[in-house]
């Protein structure tokens, strides 16, 4: 089964979200959602378990119960948003075994077998699929050994890191760490508590599209590059 997390109010895309939630933008003439539940399908996960809050009905009310997707649709329902982990929590009583989860506001083509396949491999509790950043230093980056002396300089250089991609293999356990009807954060809270109590967390990176909606001008940008990149192609899917 797959968790889609998306009860968020999406604060910084307004005005556009005053109305409709977040999930329910659209990208490529379809909802955001719609195209999280259609990449998931791609990979045979056809069970979907959405965490819905902030304008809920837009997206019960269009999605149903999935049957015209091809999947099965439940809903986790909460009348605030929660957090990540927080609205995570909601759907503890749909799972019994792995499941994935994902952010349901990013669009990518990460490819969920293999992401699967690492979690079974390394074990644990959960394995984060990652995604690389760089960014560019607007400054002059000096290092000193311990006398302060100049060692070396690199002109403006890049900042390069791994970072959440919102997307996870998870184990049931991990509510045991998320208190219920609370605000909770995934990154901030419940990992952090899981490698706290010696849980195990792996790491999963791969080369592949990832967008994160979460501006007008994010929004903007990921449906040029939808209706220019994968209009004409397979949903999102890596070999």
């Amino acid at each position: 089964k797959a968790v889609i997390l998306a009860g968020g109010i999406g604060t910084r895309l307004r005005p556009l979200t005053y109305l409709v939630p977040k999930a329910m933008l659209p990208i490529g003439g379809k909802p955001l959602l719609e195209h999280t539940i259609r990449y998931l399908k791609e990979y045979n996960i056809t069970e979907a378990i959405v965490c819905v809050a902030y304008l809920k009905t837009h997206i019960m009310e269009y999605f149903k119960d999935g049957k015209h997707l091809g999947v099965k649709i439940q809903y986790a329902e909460a009348e605030t948003p929660l957090g990540t982990a927080g609205q995570l929590k909601t759907a503890e009583k749909h799972i019994s075994e792995t499941f994935l989860a994902m952010n349901g506001d990013i669009i990518t083509s990460l490819n969920i077998r293999k992401l699967i396949q690492r979690h079974e491999e390394m074990g644990g509790t959960g394995t984060i699929a990652l995604k690389k950043f760089e960014v560019p230093v607007p400054y002059g980056h000096i290092e000193v050994d311990a006398n302060s002396t100049i060692q070396k300089f690199t002109e403006k250089p890049t900042l390069s890191f791994l970072a959440n991609a919102g997307i996870y293999v998870l184990e049931p356990k991990i509510f045991q760490f998320i208190p219920p009807n609370q605000v909770a954060s995934l990154e901030t809270e419940t990992f952090p508590a899981l490698l706290k109590n010696g849980e195990k967390l792996n790491g999963y990176y791969e080369e592949a599209y990832w967008a994160d909606i979460g501006t007008i001008t994010d929004f903007e940008r990921v449906d040029k590059e939808f209706l220019q990149n994968f209009m004409h192609k397979p949903q999102f899917k890596s070999p």
